[in-house]
């Protein structure tokens, strides 16, 4: 940038100085004239390939939020389905518990029985094994849904450092987009212009140049 701030000072003097000399220098102007032409050529390529280097920028930026939408559309869906498989468990757990109470009230109920009634002791100790057996299951699977609500809530946290890592990555290439953009405008607006000086010094070249034939 710098490189050409001064190319375009140096221009300017030069074009100063021709216009001092105009009448005494025919020769010397069209060399200045045709200097100028040839800077103003390079000045405008600069600014086509710095226009043609954010157009990728801004290009790659844009795919970059549409892979960033898609994998936030997806989080959303896993949240949705991860929600889904709590309220399962959660359900589970709930009637597993039911169950285990249920056979805890019949267990103490029967024990006193058996106390009781020493007739119907072998049938009531049967229905003890029995209960007792289903409480053990019981409490194997309610193990299982412990384990798995540890593993939901592992899950969950992945998920919210996922989304937070997503909206860092979106906030970052929105700034890209819109610093490119900037650039974009000031690239266009100058290639506009030095495409114009380059005609202005275009024609100036030529007709000074006739004059020196």
């Amino acid at each position: 940038m710098k490189t050409l701030m001064m190319k375009t000072l140096v221009i300017a003097i030069a074009m100063v100085a021709t216009q001092a000399q105009a009448r005494t220098d025919v020769t010397g102007k069209v060399q200045q004239l045709k200097d100028n032409k040839e800077a103003s050529k390079q000045n405008l390529g600069q600014y086509e390939d710095n226009l043609r280097t954010v157009n990728t920028n801004i290009s790659e930026v844009e795919k970059a939020l549409k892979l960033l939408k898609k994998q936030r559309e997806s989080l959303v869906k896993q949240q949705s389905d991860t929600a889904k498989g709590k309220l399962t468990v959660d359900a589970s757990k709930k009637q597993i518990e039911g169950f285990m109470k249920a056979e805890q009230t019949k267990l103490d109920t029967e024990l006193k029985q058996i106390e009781q009634l020493r007739q119907v002791l072998a049938t009531l100790e049967a229905n003890v094994e029995k209960r007792q057996q289903n409480i053990a299951q019981y409490q194997e699977k309610k193990s299982k849904v412990d384990g798995e609500l540890g593993a939901w809530s592992e899950r969950n946290q992945s998920i919210v450092e996922l989304e937070q890592a997503i909206k860092a990555k979106e906030d970052q290439a929105r700034n890209d987009q819109k610093r490119l953009a900037e650039k974009k405008a000031t690239y266009e607006a100058e290639t506009s212009k030095w495409k114009k000086q380059v005609r202005v010094s275009e024609r100036q070249y030529e007709n000074f140049a006739g004059l020196k034939d």
